[in-house]
């Protein structure tokens, strides 16, 4: 075997430190940068031990070529054996594992499958959970976009979120992930590590944009690119380098954390045979090199500043924030940019704050009398040298590249600001973890995924010109609001707000429940100052009114319902995109001043019952609220939960109070023609459906969905049946008589097996329309004042008619489920399939 591997022996690196989050990016341990920079390996046929890697001497020499074209980390499908540790030990390189497992079939069709899934999870990460050289475990990989859409989004994400869980609590010095692709983008697991993507596109352009829809989707999570690559067979090993460089590039402008190339070698065994038809590595069978090699050995692992970086100067203000401002100093000291300067607004404290500038050198220190932060900052932009202005606040820490971000983001001139996201660091005690996870915190506002409508005043950076232009900010802003208020009068000029995921701060939410509720009062008066300056965009109820939609506090894969994934025609669609659904949900309407009006009127009219069920009621909207915060923030503990839930009752109370004393104070109110927003959410489906069941047919010769799905169309045509399909937004394939009150519909998929055989599931939905739930508990309603008011004959009729319903209903489905499954089962003997019962 021909081979161009350097053979000379490299010197052991030790790892010693583990790779851990730090914020958006990796670091080590001791506080290093850590880019990662990845190539996949396998999974290979069985050597002659039965192990999926090559014999021991070419497993060797294919890592030394690893460690040599300048990768240091490469990605198994596998977990590894003892002779790949102990290479990947030596040569200094860390390891990606993954777990296989059924990830083919529907798993959660069977509860012993579970269980045997979960068991493997736990013991490979207990087997292996103490090799500081592995960086990460990731408990799934890319489970089939039909399947997912058959088992739910929903449940499989909480499957996904159990498999983590276990991962961590068998490895916890471990970070742990699950890989997903375009093709299921709604699938991202809460309580992952970081967020790991593979995507294999061929444009720069196309790459770019789909990294920051995912930088959206990972949120405060960093972003790593588990699989990206070329198919030399198709495209020539030249093109396969071009594609290298610009998708490094866009790695790196892109804010990830790392990729992971896809693949060492052209060597690949998967589904008992050897894959011949694609070439992806960067090494042939034979490990002759590709042209890639010898580009990869000189791709940087740092975002270089732009080829004429700006000056910026960075403006802090502070009031009596002696606590935090030397750790904020401390970290914009440490910035890594070319030219920028650091300018301290003390406004009126009467703390220390000029002793602690005096031991920050390179920080300019001005002092004014007390007149609230607006004021302040505009002082800091009139001192400023800087082009740009970047303003931070005084319990931030900022990255040590957050500058270098930003600046980018400025090469456009039709760019007025920028901004990026403001990440609680990780909390010191029970009080800060719960209060980081409490609603209400600073959000960006986002049109769509780098223009932003809104960018939080302590990660925000503006032209100076610009912001002279619209007269800097309003002096009214003291404590909170004047970052919105000149968000919306710079994109009043006509130029754009960009976000930048990797231009992040740590922002330190309030240390205690009192600040907590303090600031949520503070943004409440604030709010009233905006409706009063900006009218149109308010509601009729005072909630501001964004034209873009909420990131921060809701995540936008949080509710994937049907009607709010676009997956293709029968779930086919190759790129799968999550539609957030307005965060706002009906029983919201109970977590604010409206319950609590309403329980003033019930106790005034000494109706106790009615006070006491709005008061539960109530209770129940923020334990709603909480949990979603809880779930996002991985909080488990029930005294954990009972005081999010706590801040969750209060928080809108608060909020809402101090809105409204400031309307009536100021004559504020919102116009009553309010703008409306540029983004639509999607609207539910106007019908609910219940499973009656699933047909499974087997097919030895690789039958799948398609020749049923065929079969059934002909069979519905046969029968005068009137059907609809779907149309990429709903969870069936098939509905028959769509615009009745009960319809009937079917959703199938396809599971792959070994060599060539399939397994088609197909399920039985019934669909009733919503409003007939409604006209049936109107009825009822109904019913109950007609026997209050003594009208027993139409009472009669009245139970009459429901009893009526009650006892045939269930007739009704079971004919119903009989003639589904009569149709079901034809179509498929006319495919060629098999029943299996």
């Amino acid at each position: 075997m021909t081979s161009a591997i350097p053979s000379a022996p490299l010197a052991p690196v030790s790892h010693g430190q583990r790779v851990a989050v730090a914020g958006k990016f990796l670091q080590l341990a001791d506080g290093t940068p850590h880019f990662m920079r990845g190539v996949t390996y396998g999974p290979f046929k069985p050597n002659s031990r039965g192990e999926p890697f090559p014999e021991d001497d070419q497993l060797a020499a294919d890592l030394r070529h690893i460690t040599a074209m300048g990768f240091n980390t490469v990605r198994l499908y596998d977990p590894p054996t003892a002779a790949v540790l102990r290479e990947v030990e030596a040569l200094g390189l860390r390891l990606i594992v993954g777990i296989p497992w059924s990830e083919h079939v529907d798993f959660l069709a069977s509860r012993a499958l579970c269980r045997e899934i979960e068991t493997q999870v736990a013991t490979t990460c207990a087997r292996l959970g103490s090799h500081s050289c592995i960086t990460a475990f990731l408990v799934g990989n890319e489970i089939e976009k039909t399947l997912v859409r058959w088992m739910k989004p929903r449940r499989v994400r909480a499957f996904i979120e159990k498999l983590i869980e276990i991962a961590r609590r068998h490895a916890p010095q471990t970070l742990i992930s699950y890989a997903t692709y375009p093709s299921t983008g709604y699938l991202v697991p809460r309580n992952a590590d970081f967020i790991a993507v593979n995507v294999y596109l061929e444009s720069a352009a196309a790459f770019s944009a789909c990294l920051a829809q995912w930088q959206n989707l990972a949120g405060n999570q960093p972003l790593l690119i588990t699989e990206f690559g070329l198919d030399v067979a198709s495209h020539g090993p030249e093109r396969q380098a071009e594609v290298m460089r610009w998708q490094h590039d866009c790695l790196l402008s892109g804010s990830c954390a790392g990729g992971v190339w896809f693949a060492y070698t052209d060597e690949w065994f998967r589904g008992g045979k050897e894959i011949t038809d694609w070439q992806f590595g960067l090494v042939d069978r034979e490990r002759k090199e590709r042209p890639a090699c010898a580009l990869q050995r000189g791709l940087p692992s740092v975002l270089p500043p732009p080829a004429a970086a700006p000056r910026i100067s960075v403006v802090v203000c502070t009031h009596n924030g002696a606590a935090t401002l030397s750790q904020c100093l401390d970290s914009l000291v440490a910035l890594r940019y070319p030219d920028f300067e650091i300018l301290l607004i003390d406004d009126g404290s009467r703390q220390h704050i000029a002793e602690i500038a005096k031991a920050h050198p390179q920080v300019s220190y001005q002092f004014q009398e007390h007149a609230g932060l607006s004021v302040a900052r505009n002082l800091g932009a009139r001192l400023a040298t800087g082009a740009i202005i970047a303003y931070t606040d005084d319990d931030c820490i900022a990255h040590p590249d957050w500058l270098l971000h930003l600046s980018h983001a400025f090469a456009d001139e039709t760019v007025a600001a920028a901004g990026g996201p403001n990440i609680p660091p990780p909390p010191r005690n029970r009080i800060e973890r719960i209060v980081a996870a409490a609603p209400g915190a600073p959000a960006h506002v986002l049109l769509n995924d780098t223009e932003a409508e809104h960018l939080p005043g302590c990660n925000l950076a503006i032209r100076k010109d610009a912001l002279e232009l619209i007269g800097g900010f309003k002096a009214e802003f003291k404590t909170a609001g004047d970052d919105v208020d000149i968000c919306w009068r710079l994109r009043e000029t006509g130029r754009r707000l960009l976000f930048v995921p990797g231009a992040m701060v740590w922002h330190h939410r309030r240390f205690t429940i009192r600040a907590y509720l303090t600031q949520q009062f503070g943004y409440g008066c604030a709010e009233a100052l905006l409706m009063k300056t900006h009218p149109e965009r308010f509601g009729y109820l005072g909630g501001a009114r964004w034209r873009g939609g909420i990131y921060g506090d809701q995540h936008p894969a949080d509710y994937p319902v049907e009607g709010s994934i676009f997956h293709g025609p029968l779930g086919l669609g190759a790129f799968q995109v999550i539609y957030s659904s307005s965060s706002f949900r009906w029983w919201e309407w109970f977590t604010g001043l409206l319950w609590l009006a309403l329980l003033l009127l019930a106790l005034v009219c000494q109706q106790l019952w009615l006070a006491l069920g709005l008061l539960g009621f109530a209770g129940w909207s923020a334990w709603q609220v909480s949990a979603r915060h809880a779930a996002a923030a991985s909080i488990h503990g029930p005294l954990d939960r009972l005081l999010l839930w706590w801040l969750s009752f209060l928080q809108p109370v608060v909020r809402e109070w101090a809105r409204l004393r400031g309307m009536l104070a100021l004559g504020a109110r919102p116009s009553r023609h309010p703008l409306l927003p540029d983004i639509i959410p999607p609207t539910r489906p106007h019908k609910i459906t219940l499973s009656l069941g699933t047909l499974c047919f087997w097919s030895e010769t690789g039958i799948t969905r398609d020749a049923w799905l065929q079969e059934m169309r002909k069979a519905l045509r046969a029968a005068h049946i009137i059907f609809r399909e779907d149309d990429g937004w709903r969870w069936f394939d098939i509905e028959a008589w769509p615009w009745s009150e009960v319809s009937r519909a079917f959703l199938s998929v396809t599971e792959f097996h070994a060599n060539g055989r399939c397994l088609t599931r197909v399920k039985l939905l019934l669909r009733i329309r919503r409003s007939f739930g409604w006209n049936m508990l109107l009825w009822l309603i109904v019913t109950a004042i007609l026997m209050a008011a003594g009208l027993h004959m139409l009472l009669v009729l009245g139970l009459v008619a429901v009893l009526a319903i009650i006892l045939l209903l269930p007739l009704g489905v079971w004919f119903i489920r009989r003639e589904m499954r009569r149709l079901a089962r034809s179509a498929a003997a006319s495919a060629g399939l098999i029943e299996m019962r």
